[in-house]
């Protein structure tokens, strides 16, 4: 039976609970802090292969302790924050503290008997997942900037917003180059690169996308990728009341480079276009049509990838 221990993750600080001494203590988030937490581990416990380390997702500050422990080949899990806080307000827990927290972890895990995180994103899939990051936030600010130009009359502000725009411009066309380059250094990340490609309506955006943020594709059974990226339709049903199926949470970002894919896909890729023409005929509204088509998309990227095969003459073929 597997022994959970409850993390809770600060800037600074890592406040970890242990159900065998039922207490909490702190440690520096930091390197010593967790050779700090190995140490106790070792002594409390003859074998680490049932430990599994939980915590939340907190902007980044778990990243040093998740990469220690993918170095030193510790089990570990990770839940969303909002799970974890519904669960303390079924339980009636109001209160919230560092302490608190770390057994909450630990309470929510044992409860719903969390199994081990499979990590398949390797260092370089992380290093592009963070530069496709910043390309976002660059492309967000331009957008900003632009619309700005286009009410703004004052010169001195005018000349501000035009320089802006030109170091936004600069820096995109760095991470572009740098994002090019480091996918033609990775074999795998090229090879992956050049499956996803090869299917006609898919990009080299919407391919660096689902590589770095999707790494469980090909792995994961095909309706945990729905859900994890945020296409599988939720029944809203209640007695006599039959609500509409719709789609939401998941990857927001990923989902809308897949969407515009979906729509060029209509264009250039038979197989797709076939399908969406008949799901239309059928009385479909043409949105959720287009929804089937960015799941259709989807299962393709993921057969690809799961057989290592390339698209031929809008088929599969290895």
């Amino acid at each position: 039976m597997a022994t959970y221990i409850g993390v809770d993750i600060g800037k600074k600080s890592l406040e970890v609970y242990f159900p065998d001494t039922a207490k909490s203590f702190s440690v520096i988030n930091n390197e010593s802090g967790f050779c700090k937490l190995l140490n106790c581990l070792n002594k409390n416990y003859q074998s680490l292969s049932e430990v599994i380390i939980v915590f939340e997702p907190t902007g980044g500050y778990e990243r040093p302790l998740r990469n220690f422990l993918k170095t030193c080949q510790l089990n570990f899990t990770t839940v969303h924050p909002n799970k974890v806080r519904q669960y303390a307000k079924a339980k009636g827990l109001l209160a919230k503290t560092d302490s608190l927290d770390s057994k909450l972890l630990y309470d929510y895990a044992t409860c719903f008997s969390l199994k081990v995180k499979s990590d398949y994103s390797t260092e370089n899939q992380e290093v592009l997942h963070n530069l496709i990051k910043r390309r976002e936030q660059l492309i967000l600010f331009q957008n900003q900037e632009i619309a700005r130009l286009d009410t703004e009359y004052d010169s001195l502000v005018k000349k501000s917003v035009e320089s802006h725009l030109s170091y936004l411009q600069y820096e995109l066309s760095e991470i572009n180059a740098t994002i090019k380059n480091l996918c033609h250094k990775d074999p795998d990340i090229k090879n992956k690169i050049d499956q996803l490609t090869s299917i006609p309506g898919v990009g080299i955006t919407l391919a660096t996308n689902v590589v770095c943020k999707v790494p469980e594709l090909g792995y994961s059974e095909f309706k945990n990728l729905t859900s994890l990226i945020g296409l599988a339709p939720f029944a809203k049903d209640s007695g006599n009341y039959k609500g509409k199926r719709s789609i939401f949470a998941g990857k927001n970002s990923l989902r809308k480079v897949l969407y515009m894919a979906a729509v060029a896909s209509l264009r250039c890729n038979r197989k797709l276009k076939t399908f969406y023409n008949r799901l239309v005929s059928n009385h479909k509204p043409p949105k959720v049509a287009l929804v089937a088509v960015m799941r259709k998309l989807l299962s393709f990227m993921h057969a690809l990838i799961k057989n290592n095969s390339f698209w031929c003459n809008n088929y599969a073929c290895s």
